[in-house]
């Protein structure tokens, strides 16, 4: 079950017996709760009809699950980060037998932080009625639609290309876009759209971003301003490795576009076949237009082997990176001199 059905089922009133909320989006994965919690308990009785427990024992959650009601159809029980689901421990066969045995009165929800290890027993014992759910990031077209719908409940319009531009700087974690989207409504003040320029002021860059314009550095031969970029992000705590590691990523993209090219594709077609944001996906093509096919496959081959060079212990993550970017900037400077 993915989280739309999971919301389907709250607002119809359908949740049955045992269910899982787990995958990386805790913001939608505490929303999703509040739903059920919402929908499922009555004004006022909230404490009477929900217990929330914690790594608790099989004998607390049955007793919890057999309490009937208070003035209410159902009884919630919450049950946060059980050893059995995080990959600690094994649940016992008494706990994964009680499941298909719980009373009509009663809604189980077990609750885990990050994705769940689908190998274990309880996890397959709650799948097995259909009842795991998964919150995993949203697509781009779903999360456009969410920002849009969010800054219209903070009073302000956003147009789906500012929507578009703010997830591609601020990446996919809508707990993260949440505040960066309560801090560009305040920068608004009284007026009422948001706009790209906006989003170009204030909103924080993710590593992905910043590979992005580190990259768009390099094409336009802006030496400073890319070590720059690389140094904001080696100071906010991002890893070598992983930055190089994104880097490949973008210029297998360029590479990618080249090759569409020379199969001419239209830029429409280019853009599909890229499978990244259509904001994101304009941005390759015009970094690709800077190179020559030749010129992207030497650059994606530098970047595979230097990461194989760090990963197999020949060569420093020290230095790697950089080592990389004045290789790309040589490349730049042998194409100016041939071409003068």
């Amino acid at each position: 079950m993915d989280r739309k059905e999971f919301l389907a089922a709250v607002k119809a009133g359908t949740l049955r017996g045992a269910y899982l909320l787990e995958g990386v989006e805790e913001n939608l994965k505490g929303a999703a709760l509040q739903s059920l919690r919402k929908a499922l308990l009555p004004d006022g009785l909230e404490e009477l009809n929900e217990s929330i427990l914690e790594n608790p024992a099989t004998d607390a959650i049955i007793a919890a699950a057999e309490t009937l009601p208070f003035l209410a159809d159902k009884r919630l029980v919450v049950v946060r980060e059980h050893p059995a689901l995080a990959g600690r421990a094994d649940a016992d066969e008494r706990l994964c037998g009680y499941l298909p045995r719980l009373p009509d009165s009663c809604i189980l929800v077990f609750l885990c932080r990050g994705k769940a290890d689908a190998r274990k027993k309880l996890y397959k014992a709650i799948q097995k009625s259909g009842g795991a759910v998964s919150f995993s990031p949203m697509g781009d077209g779903e999360l456009n639609a969410w920002i849009c719908k969010g800054f219209a409940a903070l009073g302000k319009q956003c147009e789906p290309r500012v929507a578009s531009l703010l997830a591609f700087t601020v990446g996919n974690d809508t707990a993260l876009m949440r505040g960066e989207m309560e801090k560009l409504a305040a920068l608004c003040g009284e007026r009422e759209s948001v706009t790209e320029a906006d989003v170009r002021a204030v909103a924080t860059r993710s590593v992905e971003c910043t590979v992005f314009e580190m990259v768009d550095a390099v094409v336009a031969g802006q030496e400073g301003r890319a070590f720059g970029l690389l140094r904001d992000m080696l100071t906010t705590g991002s890893d070598r490795l992983g930055i190089l590691a994104m880097l490949l990523r973008q210029y297998r993209l360029l590479q990618h576009v080249k090759i569409m090219q020379f199969e001419k594709r239209t830029p429409q077609q280019i853009k599909q076949g890229l499978g990244i944001a259509p904001f994101a996906a304009e941005r390759c093509i015009r970094q690709a237009a800077a190179y020559t096919g030749g010129e992207v496959r030497k650059a994606v081959d530098w970047c595979l082997d230097m990461e194989y060079q760090v990963k197999s212990g020949k060569a420093n993550q020290e230095g790697a990176l950089e080592a990389v970017m004045l290789r790309l900037f040589a490349l730049r400077r042998a194409r100016q001199g041939a071409a003068g």
